[in-house]
């Protein structure tokens, strides 16, 4: 983890430029920390040229361990003097702790040179292998098969009819059919199963297969395919094709130095080329890793219009588009219980049933392998030589993942290879996925707002912000079959996760590069030396002081993030050994006031915290501090002043709500400015701060929480009978003093030119008629997204709603709008991709598909009272998804009809999603 360690070093030098300390007016001091960073930047070049040539020559290995080393050095004496800095009592302090600080890194970037140069003099010296192995024909009738993880076959039977159907079916031009899933998924099982299928058989006159693999050998796929094909038919004069393919191999492998064998690479690809010319071919391309590898490959194949087919197979979802850029790639799904526990019966018992007492058992095992063929090949060879008692298979059962792991050479090796594939900017950012909980849906946005706390991305330079390049790689990640997609919503994604044993091996990748070390017992601090370690995860249930690292060893200062999941609030815990983290997540404990200790951890980037403070400390030595989350617990809580001097401050969120002061209020102190001019995200602050003075003060804000009042608590357990409020049961009137903070609030938005997601939430019952809906004109047309809650709005002001030309993503939580009847006039939502009511009093609902002509999906919950859906919703032609929890029984009628009227006509896209639909009208409103 070399590269992010100075990815990270890189990261505070620059936060520390941009944090506007009166110290840093002077611009040599300034152009200083610029030259350093780009002499660091520099090193991450050179690291990325040696991953590629370590492996060629034993002296460029023996550099490994120095350049592990030095990289950690730097960003240690970057984070433990920038800490000193911070903490400097006066001017003279922080100018020594600057000087050290300057004086030690020169120091380590000149090391750094000379390690650079002892590589190039090594990568200079002729670069040799162990011995030159002398170049072995392939076996010509073993390259038309490939690795066999079952014979019979299992699972995939859709999948495999939808293969076969491209093969035989149009068009008659060159199809390129690409299959796409992650490592040991069954993609080659797949490939072959068509490869092989009788009616694909007899439809092609000649057939291959080539293995590509991540080293692509040029020379080594032409001799595969060109045994496999045979010669051009000029050549084969009177004979059989067969006959004459056998002869000719047949010879070469008697002397290997046949003209071609002998011959280049271009002359070897045009007689390939000749010999498919005029054939209908099915050539299997399996395990394609790049581009420029599909390029060379595609050349080959001559396009006769005669249904000639190429199946490729690829973990990468870039390289399977590319090659075919007018078909989605075929993605492999997980198999299923059933076939999970019917592949692995097969590989243990065959045709013969599987002793009763061991079934039960077997069936938890397959599905603790979530579906992966490989691993359940792995676990059935690993039982195989086990005895087959029921205590024997119940220890397998409870670490299917650790012995998938053990098995050498196999299951570990091959996801390896994904791993290895990656940019070095990605395997800290994979890595780090390991600190979540096995089958954890992963946040995104606190998985991206981690990643760039951590340091592991560069800065963005331009209009990309660090975040949008975060979830380009969470993105690419997902492309490369290494992480799983999870929710999404209008597009986005919402959540993502870890199959378990790719987990499994990031845990074990993690912990051999003392990169990451997850705690999932509380005695596992007990018996392993954690002290050393940079990252922790807890994910046990609870930790004890008595469990405590030991502030004695001088390596526990180098530990930099702390990440709590699963912990009971009885855990206590002490943070403030950890001199240097950057990262603290223990909002599972909970403290009656803020915590003194935590002040002293300067150097954070990302706080989650819990805590009952009606008035918070002054937070701004938190230097570099990106992303804040406080859940408070105190009432009508308020934020110092000095909020407004972090300028590195990107993400803030307060739980429930807390109060804002104004930056205007306070001198500066020397500070150039007292905005955030960084922040994209607040939430949640009252209705009375949303100034002028706060808005202009906040110029890049992407995501706004508005609360009504500072009092307002969320969620709250109230029974359901207590939400079922109607129009009359409100308060009349509201004070004019609410109605001017409200107008003056929604007219504030339009200092705010990137907004795109906005809260409000409103007062929880019983509660006055807001005005909130005389002001709605007044919102920002470039809102995307809008969440109400606790407005009671009548359903008429959704008029004012229509006018948002840009929104696409409309949530109507508890009590957004009241009233039985919900008419839509003639103007709809043009650019509505998602609609969410939930928690409703709302009855009849009118609206045509003309309303909302770009929905995607539509969610009811809890809509009690709802008779139906609009029928005619169902012709909205983008429609994917309706989605109904806890709502009326004839709602989820109409919502059933829609979707059979939708299939009669042939539309099969639309799917009703019903989930804990338990609750009746009748029985709640009696309770």
């Amino acid at each position: 983890m070399a590269y992010a360690a100075l990815t990270s070093a890189v990261c505070s030098l620059e936060l520390f430029l941009q944090c506007n300390h009166p110290f840093l007016n002077n611009l040599q001091r300034k152009d200083q920390i610029l030259s350093l960073c780009k002499r660091i930047i520099s090193f991450q070049e050179f690291l990325t040229d040696y991953e590629k040539i370590k492996h060629r020559h034993e002296g460029l290995k023996l550099l490994g361990g120095k350049i592990k080393e030095i990289t950690y050095q730097v960003e240690d004496i970057v984070d433990s003097k920038l800490r000193k800095y911070f903490l400097a009592k006066n001017a003279n302090y922080r100018r020594k702790a600057y000087s050290v600080l300057c004086r030690r890194l020169q120091v380590a970037i000149e090391e750094m040179e000379f390690i650079r140069k002892e590589a190039m003099v090594i990568k200079g010296n002729k670069i040799s292998t162990s011995k030159f192995h002398k170049q072995v024909l392939p076996d010509r009738h073993a390259s038309t098969s490939s690795p066999n993880l079952q014979q019979t076959p299992v699972g995939f039977q859709d999948d495999l009819e939808k293969i076969i159907d491209r093969l035989r079916g149009v068009p008659s031009e060159l199809d390129i059919i690409t299959i796409v899933g992650m490592a040991g998924i069954g993609k080659t099982t797949l490939a072959k199963r068509a490869y092989n299928h009788p009616s694909v058989v007899y439809r092609f006159d000649v057939r291959a297969w080539t293995t590509v693999s991540q080293e692509y050998r040029e020379r080594d796929m032409l001799l595969d395919l060109f045994y496999s094909v045979g010669p051009p038919t000029n050549e084969i004069n009177q004979e059989s094709d067969k006959k004459a393919a056998d002869r000719l191999y047949d010879g070469l492998m008697t002397n290997p130095s046949k003209e071609i064998y002998e011959g280049s690479n271009d002359e070897t690809a045009d007689r390939l080329y000749k010999s498919l010319k005029h054939r209908r071919f099915l050539i299997v391309v399996d395990d394609m890793w790049s581009t420029d590898a599909w390029d060379n490959v595609r050349m080959l194949f001559p396009d006769d219009d005669n249904g000639s087919r190429v199946i490729l197979t690829s973990r990468l979802i870039d390289v399977a588009t590319y090659a075919n850029p007018d078909r989605q790639p075929h993605r492999l799904n997980f198999l299923n219980e059933d076939e999970s526990w019917e592949l692995l019966h097969e590989k243990l018992f065959g045709k013969r049933g599987c002793p009763f007492e061991l079934e039960e058992i077997g069936i938890s095992i397959a599905g603790k392998c979530q579906g992966l063929p490989l691993a359940i090949v792995v676990v059935a060879g690993h039982l195989s030589k086990m005895s087959k008692t029921p205590d024997c298979w119940k220890a397998v059962a409870e670490s299917v993942g650790s012995v998938v792991n053990r098995e050498p050479g196999q299951c570990l090796d091959i996801l390896a290879l994904s791993y290895n594939y990656l940019p070095q900017y990605l395997k800290a950012c994979f890595l780090y996925m390991g600190a979540f909980p096995e089958d954890f849906e992963i946040p995104v946005w606190k998985l991206i707002r981690l990643w760039v706390a951590e340091g592991f991305l560069n800065a963005a330079a331009g209009p990309t912000t660090v975040e949008e390049i975060a979830e380009e790689c969470l993105e690419d990640l997902i492309d490369r079959s290494l992480v799983l997609a999870g929710n999404r919503s209008n597009g986005k994604l919402k959540t993502c996760k870890l199959h378990d044993i790719m987990r499994d091996f990031c845990l074990e990748e993690a912990k051999r590069q003392n990169f990451l070390h997850v705690l999932k017992h509380s005695l596992d601090v007990l018996s392993e030396n954690i002290t050393a370690l940079r990252r922790v995860s807890f994910n046990c249930s609870t930790i004890f002081s008595s469990y405590s690292f030991h502030p004695s060893d001088p390596t526990v200062s180098l530990s930099r993030s702390i990440l709590g999941f699963n912990m009971s609030e009885s855990s206590i815990f002490s943070y403030i050994d950890f001199k240097l983290l950057r990262v603290l997540d223990i909002t599972f404990q909970h403290f009656p006031q803020f915590p003194s200790e935590i002040m002293q951890l300067v150097n954070l980037r990302y706080l989650a915290v819990a805590a009952g403070s009606k008035f918070l400390p002054p937070v701004s030595h938190f230097w570099s501090l990106q992303t804040l989350i406080l859940l408070v617990y105190s009432s009508g809580s308020t934020l110092s002043w000095d909020i407004w001097k972090m300028p590195n401050l990107r993400h803030l969120h307060i739980k429930p709500s807390i109060c804002l002061p104004s930056p205007t209020k306070e001198e500066r102190n020397g500070y150039n400015s007292v905005a955030l001019n960084n922040l994209q995200t607040l939430a949640n602050i009252t209705l009375s701060d949303c100034t002028k003075e706060v808005f202009s003060s906040t110029p890049k804000l992407k995501k706004l929480g508005i609360c009504e009042t500072v009092e307002y608590t969320y969620p709250v357990p109230i029974p359901w009978r207590d939400f079922l409020y109607t129009t009359e049961n409100l308060w009349p009137y509201c004070s004019e003093s609410i109605s001017d903070l409200w107008s003056d609030c929604l007219k504030n938005l339009a200092l705010l030119p990137l907004l795109e997601a906005l809260k409000i939430v409103g007062l929880k019952p019983p509660v006055q008629i807001p005005k909130l809906a005389l002001h709605l004109d007044a919102l920002p047309e470039n809102l995307k997204k809008l969440t109400l809650s606790f407005t009671y709005l009548p359903w008429e002001s959704m008029t004012s709603l229509c006018r948002l030309p840009n929104l696409e993503v409309l949530k109507l939580k508890t009590y957004a709008f009241t009233g039985p009847k919900w008419e839509q006039v003639e103007e709809g939502f043009g650019s509505l991709k998602l609609l969410l009511i939930e928690m409703s009093d709302l009855e009849q609902w009118s609206a045509s598909s003309d309303h909302f002509p770009c929905l995607e999906h539509l969610v009811l919950k809890s809509c009690l009272r709802l008779d139906s859906i609009p029928h005619e919703l169902g012709d909205i032609p983008t429609l994917q998804i309706i989605e109904l929890e806890n709502s009326s029984q004839s709602a989820v009628l109409s919502a059933k009809e829609i979707q059979e009227e939708q299939q009669s006509y042939g539309n099969y896209i639309l799917e009703v999603r019903i989930e804990r639909n338990f609750w009746r009208i009748d029985a709640v409103a009696t309770t």
